[in-house]
């Protein structure tokens, strides 16, 4: 995960994971961002999703984390490893704000629903 951008004309790289989600035999559904090496579970699909995104916020929490995240990371950019559902992009730092705007909303509408 990169560090905050700052204002001006780069490019920001912006990564796209798509939480994937398996109902398992015994009713259980794991849920897992690819190219990550951790899931959680959960007794049907919406106590996965609240587990995946505590999990994914604690995680964002640990700088130790962001550095493996931004290492994948690079190593997609450059084209040396392939994730299905592992999408990263570069765009330019307006439309990095418009993302996260909008995810603060979606996130805010989450928390008022739930």
């Amino acid at each position: 995960m990169h560090p905050d951008p700052q204002p001006g004309p780069e490019p920001v790289t912006h990564v796209i994971q798509r939480p994937q989600f398996v109902t398992q035999a015994d009713g259980v559904v794991r849920a897992y961002y690819p190219g990550e090496d951790w899931w959680v579970t959960g007794s049907d699909r919406d106590d996965a999703i609240t587990r995946l995104v505590a999990e994914s916020q604690r995680r964002l929490q640990d700088p130790a984390y962001l550095d493996q995240h931004w290492e994948t990371t690079l190593r997609h950019k450059q084209g040396l490893e392939h994730t299905p559902g592992f999408e990263v992009r570069e765009i330019s730092p307006t439309e990095y704000q418009r993302h996260t705007e909008l995810l603060g909303e979606q996130l805010r509408d989450a928390g008022e629903s739930g």
